[in-house]
Parts: structure tokens; C-alpha cells; sequence
């Protein structure tokens, strides 16, 4: 007799099948087409499929000081009800983690208030002792200004002494000063840069936001197996020209004409991770400039959107937000077999919902998809055999935990 038993359409193996997944103690059992019991059985019914948990590897909780744009704890409760089941918690926040004293603080913060798994992140810029003592799960560097101003003007030292995996912010800081107002030649630059410092060291790098055909194509190109790159939703389903019509949206890398854009979905099948960057303000510091959109809660809703429009398939979804960022980051425990985590994203695909942003978790009190209907919903969140989220609904207190990453990088 199993604790929790899940019935209904699986996607395994890169097919729906109608099955059952046995999960005792936690952690999936059995996974089979015959019908199992347990104490508790969960049906998924009609167009709903029980999907692996899906990981948003790009995520700002804010907190600390800026507890008023997000915190720990409405940032992974955003993320349990947009179907994220862990998050990667960038570290350029105010104070900055930089330093091991503040990556201690950030960790006892997402140990006592996050509802969703996370790994911890450290801020590099000229500080690799510091770095070398944090034992982060994975090290952030900025080549150009952004949100909280701290930036690599070293990018080869900084990438070089990191202990492990980098996610980088690849936009020229001496272009920016130049251009401030971002264009492609500035994501283009430092992205070349990047990969010829990754193609000399060979270590694990992960490109951020990618927005640019240039870009994308000089990593698809270089064909580096130990650098990966993500893309987000805003960079696939907005342009510039909704920019000019909506300055709240705002962002770095900027949204980008068409061009750009259908580069990205031209190479859609090659992209190795889809990321949020969610990257919440108050409206009142959108209104004075701020950069960054919140995203959380609808990027799998625009990706299942997508599904139904023919755009994408269910499998590059899942593809693209668990197998890809369980492979590159070496995160143990999370593959959907026997053996792994009970922690799955349960989604109808076929449930119309609005997006109103007075329904959502995130403190950033507006969205860009405000009134846009979208067919596709995530409608129960599961970690670790406990349901944490269902219709809408957040339950329990936080039950968060460290991923369990390949800290030294994966290739």
C-alpha cells in the first residue's frame, strides 16, 4: 500500500500514457499502466497530466531590504502556483550576497520561508576568496551593469576562480555606457566573449535571457557541451514593439524587434532552457525606470498556451524546464523514475483561465499578461508525495529544501 497513488495521463519517456505512479516515503516507487492502491489516491481528470517538477532556473526573491518588491516567502508561493517547483535564487539583491557572512543570512532566510526547493546563489565581482569559503550552489556574474549596479570588470578572473557552475549576464559593461539603451551589439559582444573564455577554461557556464539572433547563434554554433544558455518567455512572446506601447516593460536585455524574436523561435527546438527571470518591482519603481518582469506564475501557463497554438510540444516543455536543468546542474534526486522525488506539476491543458495580477502570489502587484486569456493551466503543484498547491490554493507552511546540486559544475 502506497502513501499517495496518482492516476491518470503520465508524460514519460516522451509519451501520455495512461498510468499510475506509486510514491511511498516521498520519493516515486513505481511508476506503471496498472492501476495501484494507496491511502490516498489522486485522479487527474480529463485533459490534466501529471508532468515532472518543473525548475525556474533564473528567479529574484528579492527580500533583505527590498522586501517590498518580493520576499521569500510570496516568491516561491508564486512559484508552487505557477507549477515551479524550485527555483534558482540570483543574488545581486540589496545587501548583495557577496560575501560568506550574507550568504549565510540568505540561506537560514530560505530555509525558514521558502514553500518551493531552491538553490542558493553567490555574486562574483573581484571576490574569490569569498567565493571559494560560500560553497553556493551556483555563482552569478554580471559583465554589465543591472538591478543593484555590481558588475565583473574582470569577467576571465572572476569565471576562472568560480568553484562552480556561472550563470552569466552577458551585456558589454563598456557598450552599455556607450548604448545605454541596450542594443543587440551589446548582448551580441559579451556573449562572444563569454564563450571564448568558456572554450579556453572549459568550465560549466550558463548564458542568461539569450535575446538576441546573434547571440544565440554564436552559442549554438560554438557548440560548447559544457555551456548551456536560457531563454525567457518575455523575450519569445513580447517585442519591442509592445515595449513602446507599455513602458513597464522594461527589462535587461531589452525586448527586441522582430528579428530577434524569430530567431528565437526559429531555433526554438535548440534551446536547452526556458527561465522566467522573474524580476518583480513595485509599480511605483517600474513607473521610475526599474527593470525586470514578473513571470512565475504565468511562464508555463504561456508555454501550455503555446502547445495548444501548435507553437511547441509538451515534451520540449518539459525538456527545456526539468530534464535540461536537472542534466546541466547536476541536480540529484529530481528525475522522474523510480527512485527519484515525488514532486511533480500537474497542468490541464485545456482550462482557459484570464491572468488578473490581484489573483497572483508575486508582491509586483501588475503583470504583463494582465487580461490576456490563456488556454492552459497548472492546477496542482506536488513535492515530495504532499500536495502544496491545488486550484489556486497554497497549503501548509513552508516545506522548501536545498537542491541537491552538483556544486563543483556539471559538464
Amino acid at each position: 500500500m502506497y502513501d499517495l497513488v496518482l492516476k491518470g495521463k503520465l508524460l514519460k519517456g516522451g509519451k501520455l500514457i495512461e498510468g499510475s505512479i506509486g510514491v511511498l516515503d516521498g520519493k516515486i516507487v513505481e511508476i506503471s499502466r496498472r492501476e495501484l492502491k494507496g491511502e490516498v489516491t489522486i485522479k487527474i481528470q480529463g485533459k490534466g497530466v501529471v508532468l515532472p517538477g518543473l525548475i525556474d532556473t533564473h528567479v529574484h526573491l528579492r527580500d533583505f531590504e527590498e522586501k517590498k518588491k518580493e520576499t521569500v516567502e510570496s516568491g516561491t508561493k508564486a512559484a508552487l502556483h505557477g507549477g515551479i517547483t524550485a527555483v534558482f535564487d540570483m543574488p545581486n539583491t540589496n545587501p548583495p550576497v557577496i560575501d560568506t557572512e550574507t550568504f549565510e543570512k540568505r540561506l537560514k532566510l530560505l530555509e525558514k520561508n521558502a514553500y518551493s526547493d531552491y538553490a542558493a546563489g553567490f555574486l562574483l565581482s573581484g571576490n574569490c576568496g569569498e567565493a571559494k569559503t560560500a560553497n553556493a550552489d551556483f555563482y552569478k556574474i554580471f559583465m554589465g551593469a543591472s538591478t543593484g549596479g555590481i558588475y565583473s570588470t574582470e569577467f576571465g578572473e572572476d569565471y576562472s576562480c568560480a568553484p562552480g557552475f556561472v550563470s552569466v549576464h552577458a551585456e558589454d559593461g563598456e557598450l552599455i555606457k556607450a548604448f545605454p539603451d541596450r542594443p543587440p551589439l551589446v548582448e551580441a559582444r559579451a556573449i562572444e566573449k563569454a564563450l571564448s573564455w568558456a572554450e579556453r577554461l572549459k568550465k560549466p557556464l550558463n548564458v542568461c535571457h539569450v535575446s538576441t539572433g546573434d547571440g544565440l547563434n554564436s552559442i549554438i554554433s560554438r557548440g560548447l557541451p559544457w555551456v548551456t544558455f536560457e531563454v525567457t518567455p518575455h523575450h519569445l512572446f513580447l517585442g519591442r514593439k509592445d515595449y513602446l506601447k507599455n513602458p513597464l516593460l522594461k527589462v535587461y536585455p531589452p525586448l527586441r524587434d522582430k528579428e530577434h524574436q524569430k530567431a528565437l523561435w526559429e531555433h526554438f527546438k535548440e534551446i536547452p532552457i526556458i527561465a522566467s527571470d522573474h524580476a518583480p518591482h513595485t509599480l511605483e519603481d517600474k513607473e521610475n525606470g526599474a527593470a525586470g518582469i514578473p513571470g512565475l506564475e504565468t511562464e508555463v501557463a504561456l508555454l501550455l498556451d503555446a502547445i495548444n497554438r501548435g507553437l511547441v510540444t509538451l515534451q520540449e516543455v518539459v525538456e527545456k524546464m526539468h530534464d535540461n536543468p536537472v542534466r546541466f546542474f547536476g541536480i540529484k534526486e529530481r528525475e522522474f523514475e523510480v527512485g527519484g522525488e515525488a514532486t511533480f506539476t500537474v497542468v490541464d491543458l485545456k482550462k482557459e483561465w484570464v491572468v488578473r495580477a490581484d489573483e497572483l502570489y508575486t508582491k509586483a502587484g501588475w503583470s504583463p499578461w494582465e487580461g490576456k486569456r490563456l488556454r492552459g493551466k497548472v492546477t496542482m503543484t506536488i513535492l515530495r508525495g504532499e500536495v502544496v498547491m491545488e486550484d489556486d490554493e497554497i497549503f501548509g507552511k513552508p516545506k522548501g529544501v536545498r537542491l541537491n546540486v552538483s556544486r563543483g559544475g556539471s559538464s
